[in-house]
């Protein structure tokens, strides 16, 4: 896992992710919490949360959001954006997911497009973890990559004003291989890889997590051929899903 920190550093330094407006794209993501179908403010605790977008959208909605990130340049901005609510429903701490210490449980555990960091074991002891800060009637929304989708956008390249990216797909390892560089200097590419589950094999990675898989909820796609993002499609073609956990 020692290319997390680089990746999301210079993502940031070449595309502006973590400096981004809240907008809709983090409006419909925060949305996911409110899986209870009740009017009520809840506690929330989101995981790798950038630049704090989803988090502040999360607070907008009336509940109360720990937001976590290691990074440092996403956590200043996510601090911002706190700094500038009138409210006091965010909360921005900088650690590592895997050694942080929480004291609290949430009713709900999210943790959207990053999901996958490490081998199975890692996504193991983290689970364990998001079982732990659960309340005993709590969800966790966990944002899984389709190895179908990314296995199919292999060898994608796309680019913009001083930087390109490259889809990859290690086919024997199921993961998805996202690479950045700035287009004058090729070697300085960095790379993030994320592990992709089906829905199967994620019920199998749960074995002994105190969790368990309640619901699927597909995502959108991108269709390369005509260049448009579809928000909704069927699971057999979503680059993602949302994955709804519960106390097993």
């Amino acid at each position: 896992m020692d290319w997390v920190k680089k990746f999301y550093t210079k993502q940031d330094e070449w595309a502006g992710t973590y400096g981004e407006p809240v907008g809709a794209q983090h409006r419909e993501k925060a949305a996911h919490v409110e899986i209870f179908g009740e009017a009520r403010s809840l506690r929330v605790l989101e995981l790798g949360c950038g630049g704090g977008q989803i988090a502040s959208a999360i607070a907008d909605l009336g509940h109360s959001v720990v937001a976590v990130d290691l990074n440092s340049r996403a956590i200043t901005r996510a601090r911002r954006l706190a700094s500038e609510r009138s409210d006091e429903r965010m909360r921005v701490v900088r650690g590592d997911f895997y050694s942080i210490n929480l004291q609290e449980q949430f009713d709900v555990v999210c943790y959207f497009d990053g999901f996958g960091v490490g081998e199975d074991d890692d996504q193991r002891r983290l689970l364990r973890r998001i079982s732990g800060w659960l309340a005993p009637d709590g969800a966790a929304l966990i944002e899984v990559y389709t190895p179908w989708y990314w296995a199919a956008a292999a060898g994608r390249t796309m680019e913009w004003e001083g930087a390109a990216r490259r889809y990859d797909y290690d086919v024997a390892s199921n993961r998805m291989l996202d690479t950045w560089w700035p287009t004058d200097d090729p070697s300085a590419a960095v790379t993030q890889s994320l592990r992709c589950y089906a829905p199967e094999e994620l019920r199998r990675l749960l074995d002994s997590t105190g969790l368990e898989l309640v619901d699927v909820l597909p995502g959108g796609a991108y269709d390369h051929d005509a260049n448009i993002y579809r928000e909704r499609v069927p699971l057999e073609e979503a680059m993602q899903y949302i994955a709804v956990l519960r106390h097993a």
